[in-house]
């Protein structure tokens, strides 16, 4: 015969192990994880822009030219259709690059980690908002603005974990 005591202890004993199971995990995986941060996330984000940079080069020889304008250089009247273009990217510093911006606070002065993810944060979304003016089949963009917005967990009072990045403006078609 089975004791009772000894059958509702069972689930408690599962759910105990598979707390210690987690435990270890996260002790070791945990470490790895910011070890590999540390040796590979400035080298992986170099890659990405090494890539948004053939992105970029494909998308000028498509159109010819930047499509992109803020009306600062000439205006080609005579447009035939227009209408609103965008693209956005969510852009995050790895915990590396978060751990290298909170050793350089406390000495002070420019942070260049963080200015490179930013510039690539922006770098992206001006080109999703090339690649959406080809695909929807437009001419140039004008009026080209880009938004930023600092993204921070509610969890977390203070500090920056991601950045938004929203690139809109008029797509213009020539007739």
């Amino acid at each position: 015969m089975v004791d009772l005591g000894l059958f509702l202890a069972y689930p408690l004993l599962l759910i105990a192990a598979l707390f210690a199971l987690f435990g270890i995990l996260w002790a070791i995986l945990y470490p790895l994880m910011f070890l590999w941060a540390a040796l590979f996330s400035s080298s992986n984000l170099d890659k990405r822009i090494a890539n948004l940079a053939e992105r970029e080069a494909a998308t000028l020889a498509e159109f010819g030219k930047d499509p992109l304008s803020t009306l600062r250089g000439e205006y080609r009247p005579g447009a035939a259709e227009s209408g609103l273009v965008y693209s956005s990217i969510v852009f995050g510093p790895s915990h590396w690059h978060l751990l290298i911006t909170a050793l350089g606070n406390i000495v002070g002065g420019r942070i260049d980690i963080l200015h490179k993810v930013v510039a690539a944060a922006r770098a992206e979304a001006q080109q999703r908002l090339r690649e959406q003016a080809l695909a929807d089949g437009w001419d140039e963009v004008l009026n080209v603005r880009l938004d930023t917005a600092e993204m921070t967990p509610a969890s977390r009072k203070k500090g920056i974990r991601a950045v938004e990045v929203f690139a809109y403006g008029t797509g213009v078609r020539y007739g």
